[in-house]
């Protein structure tokens, strides 16, 4: 016994456990709100990973891609081929070397199909380019470098290329 009068328990400790007592165990009756703390802590880690990730499903700058065009949709003659391959540069079935030659050949070429072209209502000769799959790409990049830097009157120029037959 202590000298301020206070009695001592003798003999058990007890410790205090939440919701439990020694006889029985009590609980809180059921929250009638939701708890939308663990909702929001969610929704801004979604968020922080939508923002970070959103700039990168954009690759390259947006940019109105050229159409499909298809030789058999016009006129024979109105269109000029220039194939391309280790050879050299083709117009229609004549192989040239220089690009002196080449640019005369191909001046030659579009009067001729602009012509053609004027006959049959378009707006003027189509240039398709096709290049060998086997041909370095540098080759096909030197002539069409020689075609964009000629005077000619090119209206509409088409990379041929082949569609993979599906079924």
């Amino acid at each position: 016994m202590s000298a301020a009068g206070g009695k001592r328990r003798a003999g058990k400790r007890t410790r205090s456990v939440p919701y439990k007592s020694e006889k029985a165990i009590h609980s809180e009756p059921p929250a009638s709100e939701i708890n939308v703390t663990p909702l929001v802590d969610v929704c801004l880690v979604l968020l922080i990973i939508f923002m970070v990730v959103t700039p990168m499903l954009g690759r390259g700058k947006d940019v109105a891609l050229p159409k499909l065009a298809e030789a058999t949709k016009h006129k024979e003659g109105d269109q000029v081929f220039v194939s391309i391959n280790d050879d050299g540069a083709w117009i229609e079935t004549d192989l040239y070397l220089s690009k002196g030659d080449f640019l005369g050949a191909l001046e030659e070429s579009l009067k001729v199909a602009a012509g053609k072209a004027a006959a049959n209502g378009y707006k003027g000769p189509l240039l398709f380019l096709k290049g060998d799959r086997e041909t370095d790409y540098a080759n096909v990049r030197i002539v069409m470098e020689w075609i964009t830097s000629s005077e000619t009157m090119i209206s509409d120029v088409a990379l041929v290329v082949d569609l993979e037959e599906s079924g």
